[in-house]
C-alpha cells in the first residue's frame, strides 16, 4: 500500500507542477492537440481524392482517318463507315473524371515533356482501318500511343493510367457496337434471301461439284491412256532387243570371217531406226505425263474449295506422275550417253540434249518438293493458299515448257543426225572383221540400257495405278459432298439459325457490347476513402503523440523527489503522467474523427476504446524504451514506427509488400490496432475486434520488462552514453 502511495505522490506532484505553470499548461494543451492535427489533416486531404481527378490534365489527339466496314463485306449497307477516333473524342467530351485536353500532336508531346499535361493519348491515322481488319483474313492490331510524365507525380500517373484504360474500354465498346450492327444487317440480308435463293444455291453448288467429278473422270481416262502408251513403249523395247543379234554365238561360230561380219551387219541394219524411234516415243510419253500433271493441277483449284481430302489425293497423284517423268528423263539421258560414247565422232547435239534433260530433272525435283509442301499444308489447314497454288502453277509451266523444248530439239537437231551416225557406224564396221568385238560390246550395252528403260517404265505404270486409285477416292468424296449439299438445304437446324439471324441488329449490337450486367454486392461498405484511411492515420497520430511526449516531457523523476523510492515506483509514478497525456491525445483525435470530420463509424464507442488502448500500449512502449536507453531508445522507437508504417498494411495490402514486411506484419501493434478500428468503421465480423485488442495486450508486459528489469542492467551503460553525448556540447 505504501508503494502505491509513492507512485500516486509522484503523479500528483507532476499534475500540480503543470497546473501552477501557465506555460506548462499551454504546452500540455499543445501536446494533446498536435497528434490530432496530424491525423485530421491527412484524413481530410485524402477524404475523396478520386472525386477531384478532373484537375489532372491529359492531352488527347485524334489522327484517325476512319474506315468503311461495307468494303470488307462487299455490301452496300448504310452507316457502315466508322471513325473510332472521333467516337472516342465524343465520349471523352462527356467524361469529367479526367481533365481531357483536345490538342494537336506537337502540342500534346510538348505539354507532356514540360509538365503541362500529366499524359497524352494519340490515336493514329490507321486506327479504324486496323481495328476493322479483324473482319478480314489479315488481322492487324491497332496501337494507341500513350505518353506519360512519370517524374511529375507518382500517384497521378496511376490515376491517368486508369483514365486511359477507360479510353481503351470505350474503343472496345464502340468497335463491337459498330461492327456487330453492320454484321447484323448483313446477316438479315442473307437470311431474307435464304428462302428465295436456297434452291438456286443448292443447284449451283451441285453443278460445281459435278463439274469437279467430271474433271476427275477425264483425268482418270487420261492416266489410263498414258499407261497403255507406256506398255506399248515396253513392247517396242522388247522388239528392239529382239532385233539385236546374238553376238556371242556369231563370234564363236566364225565371227573372225568376213562372212560373219556381213551377217552381223545385215542383221543389225534396222537398229538405228528402232533406237531413234524408241527415244522419240519415250520423250512423247514424258510430254503426255506432264500434260496429265497439268490437267490434275486444273482440278486442284476446284477441289480446294470443296474437298481438302480430294485436293490432297490430287496432289499426291501429281507427285507420283512427276516422279515417273523424272525416271523417264534419266533413262533417256542414260541411253543417249551410252550411244554417243560408242559413235566414232560423238554428237554435240546429244550432249546438249543431255544437259537439257538434266536441267528439266532439277526443275521437276523442285516441283516435287513444292507438291510435298502443299500436301503438308493441306493436311494442317484444310486449304491450299493462293500464293502456294500460284507457285506450283509457275513451276509446272516451267517444266512443261522445258519438256516441250526438249522434244522439239530432239526432233529438229538430234533424231536425223543420230540415225545417220548409227548407219555410218555400221557401214564402217564392214571394213574389217576385227571390229566385231566393238560391235558386240556396243550391242550388249544397248541391250542392258533398253532393259533399264523397260523397268523404269514398268515402275511408272505402277505409280499411275496408285494415282488412279487416289482419283477414284476423290470422286467418292465429291459424291458424298453432293449428297451433303442436298441435305444442307433442307436442314432444320440451319433454317433455325437463319431465323435467329433475322433478329434486330441494334438489339444484338447492344447485347454484344455489354453481354452481362454486373450486380455489385459490397460487404462492409465504406462511404469514402477518408473513412477507410482514418484507422491508419489515427493510430499513426497516436504513436507520433507518444514520440512528442518523450521529446518534451522528462522520463526520469528528479533525484530530490525520488529519495528512498524504488526504481519501479519512480517508473510507474512518471508513466501515469505519460499515460494521462496519451489518453487525452487519443480522445481528442478519435472524437474529432467522429464528430468533426464525421467519418463513417458503425461502432463509435469501440472506435474510441481502440484509440485509448492504442495510446496506453504505445506510451508504455515509447516511455519504457526512452527511460531505459535514453536518446538511443528514442531513435529505436522512431525506427520501429517506420517499420510499422510499411509493414502494417495500413495503406497498401500487405501481400504486395516485400517478403520481410509480410513476415513481421503479425508481430506489429499497428497491424492489430488498425484492424480493430477498421472493424468499427465498416462492420464487425464475429469476435475479430476483441481478438485484435487481445493480441496487442502482450506488449504491456514486454514494456514493463524493458522499463523495470532491463533498465537495472543497462543503467550504468545508459549513464555512460549520456555523459559522452553531453561532452560534445551539441547533443
Amino acid at each position: 500500500m505504501v508503494h502505491v502511495k509513492n507512485i500516486i505522490k509522484i503523479f500528483a506532484g507532476d499534475l500540480k507542477r503543470i497546473a501552477l505553470n501557465p506555460v506548462a499548461v499551454i504546452i500540455a494543451l499543445g501536446l494533446t492537440l498536435i497528434p490530432a492535427l496530424y491525423a485530421w489533416f491527412n484524413i481530410a486531404a485524402s477524404w475523396d481524392p478520386y472525386a477531384n481527378t478532373k484537375g489532372l490534365k491529359v492531352a488527347v489527339v485524334n489522327l484517325d482517318e476512319g474506315a468503311s466496314i461495307d468494303n470488307i463485306f462487299d455490301t452496300d449497307i448504310d452507316d457502315s463507315a466508322i471513325n473510332i477516333g472521333e467516337m472516342i473524342l465524343d465520349e471523352l467530351r462527356k467524361n469529367e473524371q479526367i481533365g481531357w485536353q483536345f490538342v494537336n500532336k506537337e502540342e500534346a508531346i510538348e505539354g507532356v515533356e514540360s509538365g503541362k499535361y500529366y499524359a497524352a493519348v494519340i490515336v493514329p491515322e490507321d486506327f479504324s482501318l486496323k481495328i476493322s481488319s479483324v473482319l478480314t483474313s489479315h488481322i492487324e492490331r491497332p496501337v494507341l500511343q500513350y505518353y506519360v510524365n512519370e517524374k511529375k507525380n507518382a500517384i497521378a500517373t496511376k490515376i491517368t493510367g486508369k483514365g486511359v484504360e477507360s479510353v481503351q474500354q470505350q474503343i472496345n465498346e464502340t468497335f463491337i457496337n459498330s461492327t456487330s450492327k453492320v454484321v447484323g444487317k448483313i446477316l438479315n440480308k442473307y437470311s431474307d434471301e435464304w428462302d428465295v435463293n436456297k434452291e438456286t444455291d443448292r443447284n449451283d453448288a451441285v453443278s460445281s461439284l459435278t463439274e469437279v467429278r467430271e474433271d476427275l473422270n477425264q483425268l482418270v481416262d487420261t492416266i489410263v491412256m498414258l499407261q497403255s502408251t507406256l506398255r506399248t513403249v515396253n513392247s517396242l523395247n522388247d522388239g528392239m532387243k529382239g532385233t539385236l543379234p546374238d553376238v556371242s554365238k556369231m563370234i564363236d561360230s566364225g565371227g573372225k570371217t568376213a562372212e560373219s561380219a556381213k551377217t552381223l551387219i545385215d542383221s543389225s541394219r534396222g537398229f538405228s531406226d528402232t533406237m531413234t524411234g524408241g527415244l522419240k516415243d519415250t520423250l512423247d510419253n514424258i510430254m503426255q505425263i506432264e500434260e496429265s500433271v497439268y490437267e490434275s493441277f486444273q482440278v486442284i483449284g476446284k477441289l480446294t474449295d470443296t474437298s481438302a481430302d480430294g485436293a490432297l489425293d490430287a496432289l499426291k497423284a501429281m507427285e507420283n506422275l512427276v516422279a515417273g517423268s523424272i525416271s523417264q528423263c534419266n533413262s533417256v539421258s542414260r541411253v543417249l550417253g551410252e550411244i554417243n560414247q560408242k559413235l566414232p565422232i560423238p554428237l554435240k547435239e546429244v550432249t546438249t540434249l543431255q544437259q537439257q534433260l538434266a536441267d528439266s530433272v532439277k526443275q521437276q525435283q523442285d516441283l516435287v518438293k513444292k507438291l510435298q509442301t502443299a500436301q503438308q499444308t493441306v493436311k494442317q489447314t484444310k486449304r491450299l493458299p493462293d500464293t502456294m497454288e500460284k507457285d506450283i502453277g509457275d513451276s509446272l509451266d516451267t517444266v512443261y515448257n522445258s519438256i516441250s523444248d526438249i522434244l522439239d530439239f530432239y526432233n529438229g537437231k538430234v533424231d536425223i543426225p543420230l540415225k545417220d551416225s548409227l548407219d555410218k557406224t555400221y557401214d564402217a564396221l564392214g571394213v574389217t572383221a576385227g571390229a566385231l568385238d566393238s560391235i558386240g560390246t556396243m550391242v550388249g550395252q544397248i541391250d542392258t540400257t533398253l532393259s533399264s528403260v523397260t523397268a523404269s517404265t514398268q515402275s511408272l505404270i505402277q505409280a499411275l495405278d496408285s494415282a488412279v486409285s487416289l482419283m477414284n477416292r476423290s470422286q467418292k468424296r465429291v459424291d458424298d459432298m453432293i449428297d451433303g449439299v442436298n441435305k444442307l438445304a433442307d436442314n432444320e437446324q440451319l433454317n433455325k439459325i437463319m431465323d435467329i439471324m433475322k433478329n434486330d441488329p441494334n438489339q444484338v449490337s447492344d447485347f454484344l457490347m455489354m453481354p452481362a450486367d454486373m450486380a455489385t454486392n459490397t460487404i462492409y461498405p465504406v462511404e469514402n476513402y477518408g473513412s477507410a484511411m482514418a484507422p491508419f492515420y489515427t493510430i499513426l497520430a497516436i504513436w507520433v503523440g507518444g514520440l512528442i511526449l518523450v521529446a518534451l516531457v522528462k522520463c526520469k523523476v528528479e533525484e530530490s523527489r525520488c529519495q528512498g523510492l524504488k526504481l519501479y515506483e519512480t517508473y510507474f509514478g512518471r508513466y501515469l503522467t505519460f499515460m494521462m497525456f496519451g489518453i487525452a491525445q487519443a480522445l481528442v483525435v478519435s472524437l474529432g474523427d467522429l464528430y468533426m470530420l464525421k467519418i463513417q463509424c458503425l461502432y463509435p464507442g469501440k472506435f474510441v476504446l481502440a484509440a485509448v488502448a492504442a495510446s496506453i500500449i504505445f506510451t508504455s512502449i515509447i516511455y519504457s524504451m526512452t527511460v531505459s536507453f535514453g536518446d538511443v531508445g528514442k531513435a529505436i522507437v522512431v525506427v520501429f514506427m517506420v517499420i510499422q508504417v510499411a509493414g502494417s498494411g495500413g495503406t497498401f495490402p500487405i501481400q504486395v509488400t516485400p517478403r520481410f514486411f509480410q513476415m513481421v506484419n503479425p508481430l506489429l501493434p499497428f497491424t492489430h490496432l488498425i484492424n480493430a478500428m477498421r472493424e468499427c468503421v465498416g462492420g464487425i465480423y464475429e469476435d475479430a475486434y476483441w481478438r485484435d485488442i487481445r493480441n496487442v495486450l502482450v506488449y504491456i508486459p514486454i514494456s514493463l520488462l524493458i522499463g523495470i528489469v532491463l533498465r537495472k542492467k543497462v543503467l550504468k551503460l545508459n549513464e555512460f552514453f549520456e555523459e559522452k553525448l553531453s561532452q560534445t556540447g551539441i547533443m
